[in-house]
């Protein structure tokens, strides 16, 4: 019988109520490196930017600010608090039977002897996977002697307009629904610790929770195991109501029952797919291209969306261009002309960008972006910023054609791996050399965190000119493979 952690944190335990397999690897198999990703180190400081935040609704309060891996030290000073009755604490931390959890934010009412819980979360409603967290937390916390009058989740207003940032969160009162499910959780965790126990690792199935609420960090390992491919999932019809159903039997292999159920051009890409041969239906795209005017703009935006908003009139995770690239093409196979903006301080972008994107954008012809209804979105909402602009933006808007369409509808490459990102299709269909491989700025996270960087006055002068290098390069790369992507349709 395997031994276990004299504590183990709500966050282990979670994962434990996701997949018991995903918890043991966890906690006895240490040997196997599960590093922290750029983009999921970006979500652990937006959350915890978030939760910083939150606590500017409660005045007095007291950070538990111990490190996050000393438990007793953390279990010890919140003690004392309590102790000496504190009005509001800060990652207040509990223990239970070995589970261990510290909590948001607390608030002593001196009138009832009883406590307020405030679980603050980044997200902008309120998710089912949050009553099993919070509901788990305050389980440990009611059960080492704290005396709960009410339960609450902090969540993201979407609502909220920037500058009134008081409107920021909404309160969610969930003491009702935890306490109907309170009897559930001394069994599950019963289940849980008794699977970490046992000698040997849990035979899980691969399935629907290898995905959700959250992506698993072992499912490559798991994938590996049972001789299945990872790949994206194929651009096909939702056949059944799970999306694992369509992963499992549409990706590894396909019927020839299921096959009848897709289009004749969905069967001849998928008998590609599982023969490794290209599918090209150039009649169609020969059809396509010959709508599309000249001269070409070639245009990609990229864009921040801070979960606290930062701009006049802007929202929670409201996309905001601060940068984009165009190159103009004003005959077939004629010569590129190259166009950038990057912002680069913490100013509003919109002004100078629209500025800029409109002296760079030819008054006639068509416009190319791939999955163009984002830049289309944007263009949008920098009408509804800049009236004065409206007309102009709004002119290029009918202007749009999208490529992504045709070459969902037109090629398959067995290289694209189930995926019809630019990043997949372009180096199985250009090259090599147009992949995003090895680049500083790969990404949209990646060019997100880079802005960051940039703004920030804790970077180095040296810093922020690697990252605008970086940046003005991966914007560049964008625009200039669906440069390369269109020639390479026109002379398929």
């Amino acid at each position: 019988m395997k031994q276990l952690p004299k504590l183990l944190s709500k966050t282990k335990i979670m994962q434990g109520y996701q997949c018991p397999k995903n918890l043991y690897l966890a906690v006895h198999n240490k040997e196997i490196k599960i590093e922290i990703t750029p983009d999921q180190q970006a979500l652990f400081d937006q959350g915890n930017a978030v939760g910083e935040f939150a606590r500017k609704r409660f005045s007095g309060g007291v950070l538990v600010d111990n490190k996050p891996w000393d438990f007793f030290g953390s279990l010890k000073k919140t003690r004392d608090l309590l102790r000496e009755e504190t009005e509001v604490i800060f990652e207040a931390a509990f223990e239970y039977q070995g589970c261990y959890a510290r909590a948001d934010i607390i608030q002593y009412s001196k009138a009832t002897k009883r406590w307020t819980v405030y679980e603050v979360k980044s997200s902008t409603k309120l998710k089912d996977e949050y009553i099993d967290d919070v509901g788990l937390q305050t389980w440990i916390m009611k059960n080492s002697g704290l005396e709960i009058e009410k339960i609450c989740v902090l969540h993201i207003n979407s609502e909220c307009i920037y500058p009134n940032l008081e409107q920021l969160f909404k309160e969610v009162d969930v003491t009702d629904i935890l306490n109907d499910k309170y009897d559930e959780i001394a069994p599950q965790l019963k289940k849980i610790f008794s699977s970490l126990k046992q000698d040997d690792v849990p035979n899980v199935d691969i399935g629907p929770q290898c995905f959700a609420p959250y992506e698993c960090s072992y499912k490559a390992l798991c994938f590996a195991e049972k001789n299945i491919p990872e790949l994206s999932v194929f651009n096909l019809p939702k056949i059944g109501d799970a999306k694992w159903d369509l992963y499992k039997k549409n990706i590894v292999q396909l019927t020839d029952e299921r096959l009848t159920e897709l289009s004749d051009i969905q069967t001849r890409m998928v008998q590609a797919h599982n023969k490794n041969e290209r599918f090209v239906n150039i009649e169609a795209i020969h059809q396509e291209i010959a709508t599309w005017q000249y001269p070409l703009a070639y245009l990609d935006f990229e864009t921040i969306a801070p979960v606290i908003p930062r701009y006049v009139g802007t929202r929670p995770y409201q996309q905001v261009p601060i940068q984009f690239s165009v190159h103009i093409q004003k005959e077939k196979d004629g010569a590129i002309e190259h166009f950038e903006y990057l912002h680069i301080d913490k100013m509003d972008p919109r002004p100078l960008l629209i500025k800029k994107l409109l002296e760079a954008c030819p008054e006639k012809g068509t416009i190319v972006a791939y999955y163009a209804q984002f830049e289309i979105a944007r263009i949008k909402e920098l009408a509804d910023f800049s009236k004065s602009d409206a007309d102009q933006l709004l002119g290029l808007v009918e202007r749009f054609k999208d490529p992504l369409p045709l070459i969902r509808e037109a090629i398959y490459d067995v290289g694209f791996g189930g995926s019809f990102s630019l990043k997949a299709v372009a180096p199985s269909l250009l090259g090599q050399k147009y992949s995003y491989d090895g680049m500083l700025v790969g990404n949209g996270t990646a060019a997100q965190r880079a802005f960051e960087e940039i703004i920030s006055e804790n970077s180095s002068l040296d810093r922020k000119q690697t990252m605008i290098k970086a940046m003005l390069e991966y914007c560049e790369q964008d625009t200039l493979v669906m440069v390369e992507l269109v020639k390479f349709l026109n002379h398929i």
